[in-house]
């Protein structure tokens, strides 16, 4: 399709001789209008889930062409084309299996992005198909591209009893085995508009009698989709990202049982038990009556097992700070994603303890 396209209209596809994303920054280059151009073009794996679209909002805002690589239905990509100009944003289907679809996806890029990721099992693919083999498969048929960025997950470790935190870490080492100038990206617990962290506890505050508290004391940084977003696209347009490893993860750090609280007061659900539970007791449950019964479980056995530690940066390392990137405060998103959540006569009040 996008070889056709480009047949068709020279214009669509722009693609720039480039010597400079590796060491330079990108250059906005604009026209005093709407329209604007960088004679870049980036693929962005994943661009259709959560994350991925506010990359590709703020790629196609600089001037950057985006292909979207996808394998849903037309309506699973709809909205990303109004994120850029006419022309700028471009679907391409392809199967994840399929060393021909992934080429031809990536053979007008500049830049790759691998935002592919998956933190539970289907009946079509298994944590390996897409954290390890597709990751592997991407950037070896992505060796020629002038910049790869390779987005993975914070604390991920081959030693850990999460199948996802083995996964994420062994799809890691071979990205960085076929590219080893490429970016990777580790980013902590991500929140916002559509996410499976605050909305989903939210929704276990409102539907169940109790509240689960476990891993109450172990630490997190939740970091804020936009806010991983402006971080790959500042690993653009700094020199000298190349080779490095970036963790991602908010200014602020609480415990599990700090972030409850903020989620009690958020959803007004002040009458509901908060019973203290060990970990083995939310796996027993999780595996044999959530993920068995329900069609979208709220816990996974598995994400209890990743979750079982500290989700902040290590020591050291390179963060958000190093690319000049201001974090968004989790206070800021809470109430108004939590809201919906409240008992009819708590709606319209502003979140306060003293109205229980």
């Amino acid at each position: 399709m996008l070889k056709n396209l480009s047949k068709g209209f020279p214009s669509l596809i722009n693609k720039r001789s480039f010597s400079t994303i590796n060491e330079n920054p990108l250059t906005r280059i604009h026209h005093g209008s709407r329209t604007q151009t960088t004679g870049l073009v980036a693929t962005v794996f994943g661009a259709t889930g959560f994350t991925g679209r506010y990359l590709v909002q703020l790629l196609a805002r600089t001037g950057i062409q985006v292909v979207v690589p996808y394998r849903c239905e037309d309506e699973g990509f709809r909205d990303l084309k109004v994120l850029g100009e006419l022309g700028q944003i471009i679907p391409v289907r392809f199967d994840i299996r399929d060393s021909e679809s992934i080429e031809r996806a990536i053979s007008h890029s500049n830049i790759v992005i691998n935002m592919a990721g998956r933190d539970y099992e289907t009946r079509n693919f298994s944590l390996d198909d897409i954290n390890v083999h597709a990751a592997s498969r991407i950037a070896d048929l992505s060796k020629n591209v002038e910049k790869y960025i390779h987005v993975s997950t914070l604390r991920a470790s081959e030693d850990s009893p999460s199948h996802f935190s083995r996964s994420k870490a062994i799809g890691e080492k071979l990205t960085r085995e076929i590219i080893p100038n490429c970016t990777v990206v580790r980013p902590s617990i991500i929140f916002g508009d559509e996410d499976k962290f605050i909305n989903k506890w939210s929704k276990v505050s409102q539907n169940w009698p109790f509240i689960p508290r476990y891993n109450q004391q172990h630490k997190i940084q939740p970091l804020h989709c936009y806010d991983l977003a402006s971080g790959i696209l500042s690993i653009l347009e700094t020199p000298g990202t190349s080779g490095k490893v970036y963790e991602f993860a908010g200014d602020e750090v609480f415990t599990w049982d700090e972030f409850l609280d903020m989620i009690i007061d958020g959803t007004a659900q002040y009458s509901k038990l908060n019973i203290p539970v060990s970990n083995d007791f939310m796996k027993f449950i999780s595996e044999h009556l959530l993920e068995r019964f329900a069609r979208n479980p709220n816990f996974i056995k598995d994400q209890i097992d990743y979750h079982n530690q500290d989700m902040t940066t290590t020591v050291g390392a390179l963060t958000l700070k190093d690319l000049n990137v201001t974090t968004t405060p989790i206070q800021e998103k809470l109430i108004r994603l939590s809201r919906m959540y409240r008992p009819g006569k708590f709606f319209n009040a502003i979140a306060n303890p003293q109205n229980k």
